[in-house]
């Protein structure tokens, strides 16, 4: 069957059957379809730990809260009584303190008289002399008194003393003790003083051994004597030692050789007396 124009017309039956068919939207199709279920997903390990700390501090304070309603309704327990009775103050002053020895209080070594600190002369030795001893006495002892003077000075020279006894005769043996005291508030010249003459007076003594019981204490033999007037041959023995600041020396002069035990006797009884 044509139309008017010409072109062949379509049957009404066979144009439905060769129409597409209809799209359904998405939307529709989704609807019509049950949603799958949520993933189980465990609780994080933060707010975990947050839920167990917050019901461990309120277990706590309902712990405390029911010990503290317990003990509340209690009665309070006495304490015991006293032991002893408390001490009772004695009337009166209290007895004087004895001066403190020496050997309880350095200070009292310190501040001593020097003199008095020097070993008596014993007993059957003749004593040549015992006194203080100036900055200047002091100096004359070296080979440069005027050096001398104003470095003793410059080092806090404060105080010095001597002693010597002879024993003996024709052939005597002088021994002769000197203590000197420094100052040593700005420095320790005291140790100063006996390293600068650890080494003896030339070839004169011997090589030092250390006294013991002491820091740098130290006893030199004699050696090579000195020659005095007349052909004289007198030999020397020395002993340095300190105590706090004060420097002690000790000389022991003879027409023979002085032996190191001779010296470690003297020096020791006055390092024990002081």
């Amino acid at each position: 069957m044509q139309d008017i124009g010409g072109e062949a017309r379509r049957d009404a039956g066979q144009d439905w059957q060769a129409r597409p068919a209809l799209l359904f939207e998405p939307e529709l199709v989704s609807s019509s379809v049950a949603p799958p279920p949520e993933p189980y997903r465990p609780m994080a390990r933060s707010r975990l730990t947050l839920v167990i700390a917050a019901a461990a501090v309120l277990g706590v304070l309902a712990g405390a809260g029911a010990g503290y309603q317990v003990q509340r309704g209690r009665k309070p327990t006495p304490l015991p009584p006293l032991v002893a009775a408390a001490p009772a103050q004695p009337e009166g002053a209290a007895p004087a303190r004895p001066a403190p020895k020496p050997a309880d209080d350095r200070n009292a070594v310190y501040e001593a008289d020097l003199l008095k600190l020097i070993l008596p002369t014993p007993k059957g030795a003749e004593q040549r002399e015992r006194h203080w001893v100036s900055q200047a006495e002091e100096a004359d002892k070296y080979y440069d008194p005027a050096s001398e003077y104003g470095e003793l000075g410059q080092n806090g020279f404060r105080r010095a003393a001597v002693a010597r006894w002879s024993v003996g005769k024709p052939k005597a043996t002088d021994t002769e003790i000197s203590l000197t005291q420094f100052r040593d508030d700005q420095s320790p010249y005291t140790a100063q003083m006996l390293r600068e003459n650890e080494d003896g007076d030339g070839g004169h003594q011997d090589y030092a051994t250390p006294i013991p019981g002491t820091e740098d204490g130290e006893v030199m033999p004699s050696a090579e004597p000195y020659g005095e007037k007349g052909g004289l041959k007198v030999y020397v023995g020395m002993g340095l030692a300190r105590v706090g600041n004060i420097y002690v020396e000790v000389y022991v002069t003879g027409v023979r050789p002085v032996s190191r035990n001779a010296v470690l006797s003297v020096i020791t009884k006055q390092l024990e007396r002081m």
